[in-house]
């Protein structure tokens, strides 16, 4: 791993090398140690995040002895909607308030700025890349998804004294519906795009979303709300070769129903990592009985089905309308035969199911 010597002045870092110092000596309760040497290091495999990531190697030295730290700095930037809690501030919330009563392990994290402008946190070692995960890598996932699931199944009001969750489907429902509105508005503008040219009833469909918007949230808050991450998927778990499970990345935090956790993990899995080791209906069927088990909630297939279109139109209204408007040229040309498979097809197909005269 290449690593190189930290610059003090003019310093690169968002925090203080006392603020550091203070985390670690709290961390191991030991008020002697001190840090000797900083050293920024790359991050292996490194996937797209908000903000900016960066390695960095603390030597340190106390009574007993050299102690060697690996950290990952965040410097999380903006919101995930404009007019809710900003992406480091929910970060950094869940780690001191939610965090110790998760069934999940999560990284340490050692130091952070009040309102998550910088968080100081344990480098993860990545020894099993997503890439190569096996069909029991995934059900293990599920069956850990479950777990965080079940621990706050049916609290959704208890949750809601955290007022930095987000709140998709609750009192931030007007924020994500404006944001879907002046997504497609900005969509239409892209008269000569190509996007538009190969589905030109796509304007038509997401206008449809937007009518209907009500019904689907109606539909989706019918499910028992819980914490649900906002952003699970096989690039923010880390696992190693004991099968030690680490989940990351909580800037998503939000209450609202359990399916839509299970729905992202699937989908963005099958968008990076196509075709995978297991069926989509098998993990499903894992999370079903799972919860079933755990907290005796049971579905049934056709309510499930009605259920699991909404949970796909509300992911592809609140998240991908965004990214169309923005999606260049050259990632359309390679990417356009999986997005049809994986949204706009699908997609289509449930607004025929459940938004008659579309």
């Amino acid at each position: 791993m290449n690593s190189q010597p930290v610059i003090d002045d003019p310093r690169p870092w968002a925090f203080t090398r006392a603020a550091l110092t203070a985390g670690l000596r709290a961390y191991t309760n030991d008020a002697s140690l001190v840090i000797n040497d900083l050293y920024e290091m790359t991050i292996p495999f490194r996937r797209p995040s908000i903000g900016r990531i960066r390695g960095l190697n603390a030597a340190c030295e106390s009574p007993d002895g050299k102690k060697f730290f690996r950290l990952a700095v965040k410097e999380p930037q903006g919101s995930t909607r404009t007019g809710t809690a900003g992406a480091g501030l929910r970060e950094v919330s869940f780690y001191r308030n939610l965090a110790d009563q998760l069934p999940v392990r999560v990284p340490r994290l050692f130091a952070s700025h009040p309102n998550g402008d910088w968080l100081i946190m344990e480098m993860l070692p990545l020894e099993r890349k997503p890439e190569s995960w096996t069909a029991s890598d995934y059900m293990l996932a599920v069956e850990r998804l479950v777990a965080l699931h079940d621990r706050f199944w049916g609290l959704g009001s208890d949750l809601a004294t955290y007022p930095w969750l987000a709140r998709p489907l609750g009192t931030d429902y007007a924020i994500y519906i404006q944001a879907a509105t002046t997504g497609v508005r900005k969509l239409a503008d892209h008269v000569n795009s190509d996007l538009l040219t190969r589905e030109p009833e796509l304007i038509s469909m997401i206008k449809r979303l937007v009518e209907h918007a009500d019904k689907i949230a109606a539909a989706l808050r019918t499910a028992p709300a819980t914490l649900l991450h906002g952003d699970y998927w096989p690039g923010n778990i880390t696992l190693n070769v004991d099968n030690d499970f680490i989940v990351y990345d909580w800037q998503q935090a939000s209450i609202g129903p359990g399916v839509l956790d299970l729905f992202h993990f699937i989908q963005a899995s099958q968008w990076y990592f196509s075709p995978l080791p297991i069926t989509p209906n098998e993990l499903i069927t894992c999370y079903r009985s799972g919860l079933s088990n755990a907290s005796h909630h049971l579905w049934e297939d056709t309510d499930w089905a009605v259920l699991w279109d909404y949970a796909l139109l509300w992911n592809f209204l609140i998240n991908w309308v965004d990214m169309l408007v923005n999606i260049p040229t050259s990632v359309l040309q390679t990417q356009y035969p999986q997005m049809r498979c994986l949204w706009l097809d699908p997609v289509k197909a449930a607004i025929n199911r459940r938004l008659p005269g579309a």
